[in-house]
């Protein structure tokens, strides 16, 4: 390092922090968007001693003014494209002199990247953000300075002024997270978009979970071992990129092919079973799917089980994005039992709590939603349905999650390709929700719903709506009280919630199946049916509706509420 006592030395970057920091200073901001974004606008080209690098940093803001404030970098390769767009003309010396700047940069990270040599850029980032520090009180100095020559310290705005310019110059580089005001970017909040999600392609999941996950949510699909943790998160994953997004598909006990053969079975629509010997047709469909199609990148990669740690997979992500210069949308993870905690502990659910924190980490880290799935005990392989009691160890991985649901399947069920599922937990939506022999097919890789009866408590209704339906329940209950008034008895049996829904919005009333709501006690006589019996009004009674919250009454309270009508 250079004399700091050298005050002009100290007014460039290889002064303060030696020549060779310029260039490594430069490898950062090309391969680090988000450090290049908060660096460029506080750059100066004064700061750069090297001529070839001024030019380039002048190439660099000029690209940077002029596309919307982001930075050219090295792995698309943008950087070569301003170089093109933004050298002198009819210079080919500079342009060859830039160019070599960029390979020797690119070889460094190469370098990096293969660990041939250390990563030392957290070191580069931190030094640099000091040397931006140096310089603005340094300014800062100039300023005070002037002011005591000119006699403007007087002014009363002059300490204000003075104020202002440390705390700017005090959160230079600072990542620390201090919150935000309630107030700060309010129209972010009030998007309707605002969780940005990525759909499964499973209809009725997408349904439930408005999209399915948004940016920095985690879900976790929980079910025995065999009955379709990996065709679910296949599907998911296949979704992300048919959308145009780059999805990770991390897998540890099956093989990369096994993995294409069922992506690839949803794009040629050939069921598994069929694929011997018919290689050369489903090759031209998915070519064809491909060339008719946008799609984004689909990575496959296979991690060895009970050696990985999530945070290495974290930097495997950082690593890849550098080197091929994407970013991940969506990562996919097959799945968390065949992880290891990075913390060694002799305490399993410890463990267990520990890689779902790390993991839930990871997707907040990266600002995208992150898939995985559980193994349930041997309770499960029995269960009709599985619950969140039966994932066993930790339940801090159940806590901890933004989306739980289920596969369970009878013998029969499994006999038949169907399942139930059903959404043990949703932070983001109504959970509970139960879908019943859906088609779950792990050999054509098809999930979808044979009916709509779970939908019935997934509709909303806006005032009007209520006041509709309030006036609808009004007029079935005179239809219903004219009837007993001319002494017919009205058969009232239901079979499930979606009869209700269905008999309030469409009044159909000529039917045995009604509901009887008496305006002034209140009463809902009802027959097998799930609802509560009694009410404090007819609003209560249908915001409960609107709410999906209508229980199971049990057998003396239904009788009883029938001897008192």
């Amino acid at each position: 390092m250079s004399d700091i006592g050298n005050e002009n030395s100290n007014n460039t970057i290889s002064g303060y922090l030696g020549s060779e920091f310029q260039l490594k200073l430069m490898w950062q901001i090309l391969v680090e968007p988000e450090f290049a974004e908060k660096t460029i606008p506080l750059l100066s080209v004064e700061y750069f001693d090297d001529p070839a690098l001024k030019k380039l940093f002048i190439i660099m803001l000029q690209y940077f003014n002029d596309n919307e404030s982001k930075v050219p970098n090295l792995q698309n390769q943008s950087i070569n494209l301003a170089i093109q767009k933004y050298k002198s003309p009819n210079d080919p010396i500079e342009e060859e002199v830039l160019l070599a700047i960029i390979n020797k940069i690119n070889l460094w990270n190469n370098r990096v990247i293969n660990k041939d040599i250390l990563n030392d850029g957290d070191v580069v980032q931190r030094e640099t953000f000091v040397f931006f520090k140096q310089q603005e009180y340094r300014k800062l100095s100039e300023f005070i300075q002037s002011k005591v020559k000119s006699g403007d310290i007087k002014n009363k705005n002059f300490i204000v002024e003075v104020d202002d310019k440390v705390r700017k110059i005090d959160t230079i580089g600072d990542d620390e997270d201090y919150g935000s005001d309630i107030l700060d970017n309010i129209d972010d909040a009030l998007k309707d978009e605002f969780r940005e999600t990525i759909p499964t392609g499973i209809q009725f999941l997408d349904d439930i979970t408005n999209g399915g996950l948004g940016k920095g949510e985690i879900g976790i699909v929980l079910s025995p071992s065999g009955f379709g943790k990996s065709t679910m998160l296949t599907k998911i994953a296949n979704t992300g990129a048919n959308m145009g997004k780059n999805v990770l598909h991390i897998i540890f006990e099956d093989t990369v092919n096994q993995i294409r053969r069922k992506h690839f079975a949803i794009w040629s629509k050939v069921q598994l079973s069929l694929f011997k010997g018919n290689g050369v047709m489903i090759k031209e469909r998915i070519l064809s799917y491909f060339k008719e199609n946008k799609q984004g990148q689909l990575i496959i990669k296979r991690f060895i089980e009970d050696e990985t740690t999530i945070p290495q997979i974290k930097k495997w992500v950082e690593r890849y994005q550098k080197k091929f210069g994407i970013k991940f949308d969506e990562i996919v993870l097959d799945y968390l039992d065949c992880v290891e905690s990075h913390k060694k502990t002799s305490d399993p659910n410890e463990a267990e709590k520990i890689i779902i924190k790390a993991f839930m980490a990871m997707g907040a880290e990266l600002d995208i939603p992150c898939w995985s799935g559980l193994q349930s005990g041997r309770l499960g392989f029995s269960a009709e349905w599985l619950e969140a009691g039966h994932t066993g160890g930790s339940i801090k991985r159940v806590q901890k999650t933004h989306l739980l649901l289920s596969i369970a399947k009878t013998a029969e069920q499994k006999e038949n390709d169907l399942a139930n599922i059903k959404i043990i937990k949703a932070r983001f939506a109504k959970d509970g929700q139960q879908i019943e022999d859906c088609i779950f097919n792990n050999d054509t890789m098809e999930i979808r719903a044979t009916d709509n009866s779970w939908k019935t408590t997934l509709k909303k209704y806006d005032e009007k709506d209520l006041e509709t339906i309030d006036e609808k329940v009004n007029k079935l209950h005179a239809e219903i009280s004219k009837k007993i008034d001319d002494g017919i008895t009205p058969n009232i049996e239901f079979d499930n919630q979606a009869d209700i829904v269905s008999i309030i919005e469409e009044e159909d009333i000529k039917k045995p199946d009604t509901i009887i709501v008496d305006n002034k006690s209140c009463n809902v006589i009802t027959h097998n049916i799930n609802i509560k019996p009694t009410f404090n009004d007819v609003d209560e009674f249908i915001k409960k509706l609107n709410n999906g919250e209508l229980n199971s009454n049990d057998k003396n309270n239904i009788n009883n509420l029938l001897n008192n009508s």
